[in-house]
């Protein structure tokens, strides 16, 4: 045991660990008794050092041999020892020790760091069994919004009809913040089946909101999603459609860029010289005779991206203008 605690003391980096975790492989009694001595000890800042080096040895034991240390690390009284233990959890994917994860989450009184990685680990190792606990902390009010928050990403894993209907909830939650994360989540798992509630989110408050449900929505490889974002740039404000112009350009879609098209013939200068630029990023060919009347229009700027977006059609020769 004194051999192992001194090798551990001088482990210092990721060569001298293998080489320390190759010598437990083959002595795993003599860590074993190590490690309950150095978990019993009450906690001061030496052993929770010398727990926390235990723990980076972890990534290279055996799963026999690393089990009951994780067990032990994050059931320890010291708060930090069972953070680093939860984490060293998720990055090992070691998915026995979920019931004890699982009441971590579920311990109000717990560090929001602890419930934190307790989320990530549920949610990343066995999320078809934990998706109805992560869904329902995502919908208490009377929960942590940092933990309800952390419970939204972790639901992204989890893609099915529960969990898009319970994102879909969020979108109408009274903390902005969860509205966001779950416009965000939806927009990472992009399922046609929540393209009503993202058109719905097209009018939220929120312009953050709004940019995610407008990204989601552009992402889908979905014609109604589409056609439900070129109805709503028809009829937005004149400064929301400078945005989702700005925001669905790249989507390249005929139903999109038709839209767009329509908008340079707007009477609001700022509208239809985005639509002109817009016009030269993702060249529309139906576009070329609004685009040439644009490329006398008053404003300098309409001109240029007109004439920009002309050049990249191939409609009109570059030498024969002057930029």
């Amino acid at each position: 045991m004194t051999s192992i605690l001194t090798m551990l003391t001088e482990a210092n980096q990721p060569a001298q660990r293998r080489e320390l975790a190759e010598y437990i492989s083959l002595h795993p009694e003599e860590f074993e008794k190590l490690a309950d001595t150095i978990f019993n000890l009450d906690a001061t800042s030496e052993s929770r050092n010398q727990k926390q080096r235990i723990l980076d040895l972890v990534d290279y034991l055996p799963s026999r041999v690393s089990i009951p240390v994780l067990e032990k690390a994050i059931a320890d009284t010291d708060s930090k020892v069972r953070v680093k233990g939860l984490q060293v959890t998720y990055r090992t994917r070691i998915d026995c020790l979920n019931p004890e994860v699982s009441d971590i989450l579920m311990n109000i009184e717990e560090e929001f760091e602890a419930r934190k990685w307790a989320v990530h680990i549920l949610g990343s190792c066995d999320p078809e069994s934990y998706g109805r606990t992560l869904r329902t902390l995502a919908k208490n009010p009377d929960e942590d919004i940092r933990i309800r928050k952390e419970a939204v990403y972790a639901l992204t894993k989890v893609t099915d009809d529960e969990t898009i209907g319970a994102l879909c909830a969020l979108l109408g939650d009274s903390q902005v913040e969860l509205r966001r994360s779950g416009a965000w989540a939806l927009s990472s798992i992009s399922s046609p089946e929540s393209i009503n509630c993202l058109l719905a989110a097209l009018e939220d408050t929120d312009e953050e909101v709004r940019d995610w449900a407008i990204r989601a929505l552009r992402d889908m490889d979905d014609a109604r999603a589409l056609q439900g974002l070129a109805d709503t740039l028809a009829r937005a404000s004149t400064v929301e459609q400078v945005r989702m112009i700005r925001l669905v350009v790249e989507r390249r879609s005929e139903i999109v860029l038709r839209a767009i098209a329509e908008l340079l013939t707007s009477e609001d200068v700022n509208v239809k010289r985005t639509a002109a630029w817009a016009m030269g990023v993702s060249p529309y060919p139906p576009a070329a005779g609004s685009l040439r009347i644009l490329a006398n229009d008053p404003d300098e700027q309409t001109q240029d991206y007109a004439k920009m977006a002309l050049i990249r059609m191939g409609d009109i020769d570059p030498s024969d203008l002057r930029m």
